[in-house]
């Protein structure tokens, strides 16, 4: 049994990133795997001390000691961004930054972003695989890109509802799992 910390990286509280994570979750548990999802803006995650680059284990704070054990604990990390001014968050690349420089080595990293439209539905993912690689992690090669028409609004929350990216992300934890 696989262990899969999905990340959302929203700071909206009915976001479609977590939506798409929501869905993630399902499938990754569908094919027998252990799933976590974690949301950042719930957690409080505090600005980076530098001091705790190397060794996020020795930080004073328990919030990034306890996310830190997440993330080493896991073997599949799903990292999920709306896209906000062509990257990802300002939340994920924080909580990033409160961890090891190579926090993601030997893990499976996959890449989620949602944009307002299609055309600019993929930065945040493309920006993210850089700071993956650089943490050591290994970015899957195919992301998942989506944008506010792929979802609609039930039971007063967002659900992913588009059967193409519903297919890619199945076909997606397929491979991973």
């Amino acid at each position: 049994m696989k262990n899969v910390l999905l990340i959302n990286g929203s700071p909206a509280t009915d976001s479609h990133t977590h939506a798409t994570l929501n869905y993630l979750d399902d499938q990754f548990q569908a094919n027998d795997c252990s799933t976590r999802i974690v949301d950042l803006l719930e957690i409080g995650l505090p600005v980076n001390d530098p001091k705790y680059h190397a060794d996020a284990m020795q930080s004073p704070n328990e919030k990034v000691r306890e996310f830190a054990s997440l993330v080493k604990e896991a073997e599949i990390v799903v990292l999920g961004s709306p896209v906000y001014h062509g990257s990802f968050s300002g939340l994920l690349k924080m909580a990033l930054d409160n961890i090891d420089g190579d926090a993601l080595s030997g893990k499976k990293v996959l890449l989620v972003s949602n944009a307002y439209g299609p055309r600019s539905a993929m930065q945040a993912a493309e920006e993210l695989s850089t700071v993956v690689r650089t943490m050591s992690g290994e970015v899957h090669i195919r992301f998942i890109g989506t944008c506010n028409a792929d979802f609609n609004k039930n039971d007063n929350h967002l659900e992913l509802t588009d059967e193409p990216i519903q297919k890619r992300c199945q076909d997606i934890v397929n491979d991973l799992s």
